[in-house]
């Protein structure tokens, strides 16, 4: 772990605009950022550490963020309902990467569990809905909600974010 908190990003690229144009925020040291998928915890806190590993003998550093595909709402069985019937943003069915649904609450925990468990140094939050109003209210909750529960666990959220292009 990097010892700076977790570090929160946003891709909110669609498959409409699948530019990718991360923003990242830079620091005063030398920090790479490695993004990972897994389908699980364990599996991501074997790569993180395989990563983590290749950097051990250089002054730099590293940051390793784990996608999770998430979609929230303001209660869970909402959160449910609308990824069941919204057009997925990318393909969920596959198991590739850890996914979420349920609320800013659950989201914000899981974010802190993997932090704290050592998985990984943070993650980066791939809305699970492509559009409309579902998507528009879990980026909101995201930016509000989620951030403001990570501040509140004195968790950093940088917020690099992948902005849809056009």
């Amino acid at each position: 772990m990097n010892g700076k908190g977790v570090t929160v990003a946003m891709d909110l690229s669609t498959p409409a605009a699948p530019v990718d144009s991360t923003l990242l925020i830079p620091r005063s040291h030398t920090v790479h950022m490695v993004r990972i998928t897994a389908p699980d915890l364990r599996q991501a806190q074997k790569q993180s550490a395989r990563i983590r590993a290749q950097f051990d003998d250089s002054d730099d550093r590293v940051a390793v963020l784990l996608d999770v595909i998430a979609h929230i709402a303001p209660e869970a069985h909402t959160a449910r309902t609308e990824a069941r019937w919204q057009p997925a943003a990318i393909d969920t069915t596959t198991g590739d990467t850890v996914l979420y649904i349920g609320t800013p609450r659950g989201l914000a925990g899981l974010i802190l569990d993997i932090y704290a468990a050592g998985v990984a140094d943070g993650v980066t939050v791939v809305p699970a809905v492509a559009e409309g109003d579902a998507r528009d209210t879990c980026v909101q909750l995201l930016g509000d909600e989620v951030r403001t529960i990570l501040a509140t666990h004195s968790a950093r959220s940088d917020v690099p974010i992948r902005r849809r292009a056009g």
